[in-house]
């Protein structure tokens, strides 16, 4: 029962740290007192056991080139009749084909192809609704489409409102076989990335169901805004979900952001992220940091590991100021 509660994601972690656990058992060194081992490893910094990337205040940052996604390819039975697909997209690069997400199967490279501007394809037919979205940079705005093969509709969201609806081929079926790309668009099976449709934005929480979600569903959660957990109450209809996102490999230019979305914990958390988390502590690094963070100037130079931050954690909890040793 609690398998069956719990995201691909933590099932993920839950197998990797299980595999550590059993690769210490077989040490004839260790005995069966590898968790002990491990635990101790762990306290002391000599082995960092960190946990999944936040996923409620993580987003991903897209660079400008055809090297710069995300791609996966996972069982896509459960979307062959319905779905939705709605995620928080921050545009950064001009252009009206700029793909943050995709799906492609060997028959047709453009089962779902979602624009920062709703410049989409579904089933390969093109959807062009950029007159109904905003060209600006720098903005993060909602977008949602959904699909039912019984509706035989095909609907697009924008900011939490209706901005088309178009009747589909009533045998259209989403095709079984095609891979997921966040970043770019397929012009062959798999790939054939190029970097005039390169996303080059910032992207958060998306997420793709297995039923077509109503307007009034989709409403709210434009509505919760940005650091909102609506999406959470869908249980296993949240299909795909963002968190295994952030599990996936990332081709390229592609990292770790701090999107701004708090979850109680202390500021310094957000030096756990790729971006900085094991990195020499330069200007250009503070500098990426989306608040004052002028006290870091004082240790340029000095790596960014578990203690560093660790030491400013406690600091700030106690509101002193660090010491440069």
């Amino acid at each position: 029962q609690w398998y069956q509660t719990q995201s691909t994601g933590t099932i993920l972690q839950l197998f990797r740290i299980s595999s550590v656990v059993w690769s210490l058992n077989q040490s004839k060194m260790f005995g069966h007192h590898s968790l002990l081992i491990l635990g101790i490893l762990a306290h002391t910094g000599l082995c960092s056991v960190r946990g999944l990337p936040d996923s409620g205040t993580v987003g991903l940052k897209f660079g400008q080139t055809a090297k710069d996604y995300v791609l996966l390819k996972p069982a896509m039975e459960p979307l062959r009749e319905s779905f939705t697909v709605c995620g928080w997209v921050r545009k950064q690069l001009p252009g009206a084909y700029r793909i943050w997400f995709a799906y492609g199967t060997s028959t047709h490279f453009n089962e779902i192809v979602l624009g920062d501007r709703a410049y989409n394809y579904l089933f390969n037919v093109e959807v062009d609704q950029r007159g109904k979205t905003d060209e600006s940079l720098g903005e993060w705005k909602h977008h949602c489409i959904s699909w039912g093969a019984s509706s035989k509709l095909y609907q697009a969201y924008y900011e939490g409102d209706l901005i088309v609806t178009k009747d589909m081929a009533s045998e259209t079926k989403l095709g079984m076989d095609g891979y997921v790309a966040l970043g770019n668009d397929f012009d062959s099976y798999g790939g054939g990335f190029v970097d005039s449709e390169a996303f080059g934005g910032e992207l958060f929480k998306a997420n793709v169901f297995n039923r077509e979600l109503t307007e009034v569903e989709i409403k709210e959660m434009y509505s919760g805004g940005l650091c909102s957990d609506v999406e959470e109450k869908y249980g296993r209809t949240r299909y795909l979900k963002w968190s295994d996102f952030l599990l996936e490999e990332r081709s390229g230019n592609v990292t770790e952001i701090d999107v701004g979305c708090g979850t109680g914990g202390s500021r310094w958390d957000v030096l756990f992220l790729d971006a900085f988390y094991n990195k020499t502590l330069t200007m250009d690094l503070i500098d990426t940091l989306r608040s004052s963070w002028d006290i870091l100037e004082d240790f340029v130079g000095a790596t960014v590991s578990e203690g560093f931050i660790r030491h400013f954690k406690f600091y700030h909890d106690h509101d002193k100021t660090p010491d440069i040793e």
